[in-house]
C-alpha cells in the first residue's frame, strides 16, 4: 500500500502563474494557486568515524549545491476521484500533459504531496507530510509559449477538452504514444532519439503499412490537417523534408538542426489537437478518403 493511497494528491506545478481564483477542471479535479519554494540539493552524508579531536565535531552532512524551484500552482486530485495513489498520479500526470499541450509546454510537475503546499510549513509536529519528487531532470530541449499572457485564457479549453483527451489516451495506443513522445521529448538529452520517437508516433497513426513510407506518411498527415489545395501540397512537402531528418537520425547519421526538431514537436502537437477536437483517432479509411477529397 502506498502512503498516499488514502490521501488527496497535490501536484506541485512550476511555470504556471494563476490569478487568486482556483479553476475547476471538472470531475473533482481542481487547479489552484499556491506558493512554496523547494531546494533540490546534492547532499553528501558524513558516515566517517567520529573525530578523536573534541574540538572538531563532524557535521551531519555537507551540502554540495542546490537549485531552487518555485511551486506556483497545484493540481488537486481528491481521493474519491480514483481508488489508489497510482491512479491519481496517472490522472495528475495526464492533466499536466494537456496543460503543456495547449497552455504552455514550459509547465513542470516538480513534486506531489499529501497536503496543500501552502500548509506544509504550518503542520503540527505529529502530522508529517508525504512528498515524492517527480521531474528532477533538466530540459535538454526546453519549449515555451510565445505569448505567456494567453496562458490563463487557455485554461478554458483545458476545462472543456481534457476528459475527451483522457478517453483517447486510455483507449488508443497510437494516441498514447504520440502524447507521451511529445511530453517526454524535452527531457531527452539526445535530440536524434527525440526526433525518432516523435516520428515513430506519427508513423503509428499514419502508416500502419510500411510501403512507400515517406510519401504515404507526409501525404496522409497533410490530408488530415489541411483541406485540398495549395496549403495541403505545401504542408506535404514540409513534412516530407522533416521525414528525411528523421530517417537520417534513425540510421545513426543525424543531420538535423534544432529547427527541425521544433517543427516535429509542432507537427505532433497539431495532430494531437485535431484528434482531441474530433474525439477520435483517424482510421486508414478516413485518411484515404481525405487524401482523395472524399471525406
Amino acid at each position: 500500500m502506498h502512503p498516499l493511497d488514502d490521501a488527496d494528491l497535490h501536484a506541485g506545478l512550476t511555470g504556471l502563474e494563476l490569478a487568486t481564483d482556483s479553476v475547476d477542471l471538472g470531475d473533482g479535479v481542481l487547479l489552484a494557486p499556491t506558493h512554496a519554494k523547494f531546494l533540490t540539493p546534492l547532499t553528501l552524508v558524513n558516515t566517517s568515524p567520529p573525530s578523536t579531536d573534541p574540538l572538531k565535531p563532524k557535521p551531519a552532512f555537507w551540502q554540495m549545491g542546490a537549485s531552487e524551484k518555485n511551486i506556483t500552482a497545484q493540481l488537486i486530485i481528491p481521493r474519491h476521484v480514483a481508488k489508489s495513489f497510482d491512479e491519481r498520479f496517472e490522472l495528475a500526470r495526464f492533466a499536466v500533459l494537456v496543460l503543456r499541450l495547449w497552455s504552455d509546454p514550459g509547465i513542470g510537475l516538480h513534486v506531489v504531496s499529501s497536503h496543500r503546499f501552502e500548509e506544509l510549513c504550518e503542520l503540527p509536529g505529529n502530522d508529517r507530510p508525504f512528498m515524492v519528487p517527480i521531474e528532477t531532470r533538466p530540459r535538454h530541449f526546453p519549449l515555451g509559449t510565445i505569448d505567456p499572457t494567453s496562458v490563463l485564457a487557455s485554461l478554458k479549453w483545458v476545462q472543456e477538452n481534457w476528459r475527451a483527451a483522457h478517453k483517447l489516451y486510455s483507449s488508443s495506443t497510437e494516441f498514447r504514444l504520440a502524447a507521451d513522445s511529445l511530453d517526454a521529448g524535452q527531457f531527452v538529452p539526445n535530440h536524434a532519439l527525440t526526433l525518432v520517437s516523435l516520428w515513430a508516433s506519427l508513423e503509428a497513426i499514419f502508416s500502419p503499412s510500411t510501403s512507400e513510407l515517406k510519401f504515404r506518411v507526409s501525404a496522409l498527415i497533410a490530408a488530415y490537417l489541411e483541406p485540398p489545395g495549395a496549403k495541403r501540397l505545401e504542408l506535404q512537402k514540409q513534412v516530407a523534408s522533416l521525414y528525411d531528418m528523421r530517417s537520417a537520425a534513425a540510421h545513426g547519421k543525424p543531420r538535423h538542426e534544432p529547427e527541425h526538431l521544433l517543427k516535429s514537436f509542432e507537427l505532433v502537437r497539431r495532430v494531437l489537437l485535431r484528434m482531441i477536437h474530433e474525439a477520435a483517432v483517424p482510421t486508414k479509411e478516413l485518411l484515404e478518403r481525405r487524401l482523395f477529397g472524399a471525406a
